[in-house]
């Protein structure tokens, strides 16, 4: 048996995008344009064609801006802003991507082009072609035209974002030539579809119990990693490593299918082999299967996420409660992870935006199926380097939402002051600390609120200098990565997640401007699948990090899990145990002792189990130890630490 969960259609309701919802945030702009207001009188614009565009291919497309009864004065300028992932706009080379040619049907009027860019890192506004009125002026009705991706051959000449998504072609207008900027309503959407099918991706869960039966989510993505909706097929399971019950091959009617019927006899680990039609064969994560269900469920999430809320406009047309619906969707149905969170920047969020993201999560989570955890992120000041830290709540009736813009929360100490009195509610977890862009100058810390460290995202990884998977950007390992914490002493547990820049969690690379590292994974051994359980195993440290794959890791110290904090006599044995089962071959698993690796045992397969006593035993007041490991394939797992106190 097999059923659909929705994601396709979910995902295709897009046709009526430029309408009631766009228009919803009650005259001010959403995500990157938060900043502008709405204008009135000030026109309309219409593309042609409206669409669809398909992710990364060529496209040509003509934007007509008709004036308003305000119309436009001499001096005053129409600016035209393509989505984020677009061909950034041009008017110097007739041969080069995004060339725009342009005109105006008033006589007398000469428009005067000009190119803004942003700065990566600065702003999350797209670059955009100013069109200023040199002589003349526009009156009601009066049109400028702009011929995107023009070239002299006629062969289309911008390229269309990667992500499949309806995306928002803006319009500002500066209709009294005086400087002052407003937001054309109703902006041309044009809805950028999937390219071809290239793969499946097997999600599986993690553990099962003998005999009792479970599911597999098969997604089918094209070579970006969209979501492909209109897949159509057959797809066939077999088991690998022991034996398996499976429903042979079920029928695929959409990009996400829900395949049921699956059951383990013996204990074991074991990998299911799909094979969907038309598509290289594919294969689950490992799944462990016990005789009883265990005590702590290995849950996988992806609790970082920046959405359509504050930048860019991921996906066009949609009002803020449905930005948080399309987020937890997302996750929860197509990258298939068990909790998640719309981790928006709360200095661009306004109350009722913050509102709806609690809702949301109020809203999304079913216990045993997703668990969606109410957040904002915290942005520092970059010429402090004060950092970024998301701040996770586990209560979502109304927690507060303290910004970095607001004198009475804009330092960290002043952020960790308003959360006082939430031990155990709240947390605040700093994200790529050794960015020498925004990242975290550790003279900031609270081990109240701050527990974890998100070792690696899209950005890259931030554990030490020398580290595999660097920032993308710059980089100041020295003073700001996770070994410079660990080595002050903080007792940081570690996860990973995504940063991804598209309300895409879970499953994605994209960063606004270009492509990142994949996004990682937070996993967390957990006493129970809900809210509580998910906070509890993170408050307790009981979790660690992925570069993206579903390796389960196990790691003891003295028979303490990770995240644990023990006390050892001087002369007693510090005996590591380490079992892992990777989503391919194992090459090595590190032993990290005190920002050194102390132990390296070799892989060899996708599965490991190793035992190690350090003979150094005690070499400072606290020791710590974590375990680090490495896939063939260049995927990693980190523990969090377990720190050994002198007895």
């Amino acid at each position: 048996m097999e059923r659909d969960d929705g994601i396709a259609e979910y995902f295709a309701i897009h046709d009526d995008s430029t309408g009631g919802r766009f228009m919803s945030q009650l005259g001010r702009g959403i995500g990157a344009f938060r900043d502008f207001t709405f204008g009135e009188g000030i026109g309309r614009a219409e593309a042609d064609p409206p669409g669809p565009a398909v992710a990364g291919r060529l496209g040509m497309w003509r934007f007509t801006y008709s004036a308003g009864p305000r119309g436009v004065a001499d001096g005053g300028a129409v600016r035209f802003t393509p989505p984020n992932g677009f061909s950034a706009p041009q008017f110097e080379d007739m041969t080069a991507p995004g060339y725009c040619s342009f005109s105006c049907d008033e006589k007398g009027v000469r428009l005067a082009p000009s190119l803004w860019e942003p700065e990566l890192g600065i702003t999350f506004l797209p670059a955009s072609l100013t069109l200023t009125l040199e002589a003349g002026s526009l009156a009601e009705g009066g049109r400028v035209e702009i011929v995107y991706g023009w070239t002299p051959s006629g062969i289309p000449g911008a390229r269309a974002q990667l992500l499949a998504m309806p995306a928002a072609f803006h319009f500002t207008i500066n209709a009294a030539g005086d400087g002052g900027w407003e937001l054309l309503p109703g902006p041309p959407v044009i809805d950028v579809r999937p390219e071809a099918p290239a793969k499946a991706i097997a999600v599986s869960p993690a553990q099962a119990v003998c005999g009792e039966p479970f599911a597999l989510r098969i997604v089918v993505r094209d070579r970006y990693g969209n979501v492909v909706p209109d897949y159509r097929g057959k797809i066939e399971f077999r088991a690998a490593g022991g034996e398996a019950h499976h429903p042979g091959a079920v029928s695929a009617s959409g990009g996400v299918t829900v395949a049921e019927g699956f059951s383990i006899d013996a204990p074991g680990v074991r990998r299911i082999e799909v094979e969907a039609e038309g598509l290289p064969p594919a294969r689950t994560p490992p799944i462990r299967a016990e005789a009883r269900a265990p005590e702590r469920r290995l849950l996988f999430g992806d609790p970082h996420c920046m959405s359509g809320l504050c930048v860019g406009e991921y996906p066009a047309g949609l009002d803020a409660r449905g930005i948080v619906d399309y987020v937890h969707t997302y996750a929860r149905d197509a990258a298939g992870v068990d909790f998640g969170a719309c981790t928006s920047l709360g200095y661009r969020m306004d109350d009722a935006e913050w509102r709806a993201v609690c809702e949301g999560a109020r809203d999304f989570t079913e216990p045993g199926r997703y668990v969606a955890l109410p957040a904002y992120e915290w942005f520092g000041m970059r010429e402090r380097q004060d950092g970024n830290r998301n701040v996770y709540f586990l209560d979502d009736d109304g927690p507060p939402k303290y910004h970095s813009r607001d004198p009475e929360s804009d330092m960290p100490e002043k952020l960790w002051a308003k959360l006082e009195g939430m031990e155990g509610r709240a947390l605040t977890i700093p994200h790529h600390s050794a960015s020498a862009i925004i990242g975290t100058r550790w003279e900031y810390h609270n081990p109240r609120f701050q527990r974890l460290v998100e070792i690696y995202s899209i950005w890259g990884n931030s554990e030490a200098q020398g580290c595999e998977r660097p920032l993308v950007n710059s980089s100041d390992y020295e003073h700001q990565s996770v070994e410079v914490a660990l080595e002050k002493g903080f007792r940081l547990g570690i996860v990973a997640g995504s940063d991804t820049h598209t309300s895409q969690p879970g499953y994605s690379n994209r960063l606004r401007l270009k492509n990142g590292w994949h996004g990682g994974y937070a996993c967390v051994w957990a006493e129970s699948f809900d809210r509580e359980g998910i906070f509890r195993a993170l408050w307790e440290r009981r979790c660690y990090g992925t570069t993206g794959a579903r390796i389960i890791l196990e790691f003891t110290l003295g028979g303490e899990p990770m995240g644990s904090e023990i006390a050892l006599a001087a002369g007693a044995a510090r005996e590591v145990w380490v079992r892992a089962e990777g989503t391919g071959d194992i090459a090595e698993v590190a032993v990290i002792k005190n920002a050194r690796a102390a132990h390296l045992f070799k892989g060899g397969g996708e599965s490991f189990e190793g035992r190690w006593t350090d003979p150094a035993g005690r070499e400072r007041g606290t020791d710590y130890y974590y375990v680090r490991v490495k896939q063939a394939d260049g995927e990693m797992a980190w523990s969090s630490p377990v720190w050994v106190e002198a007895g």
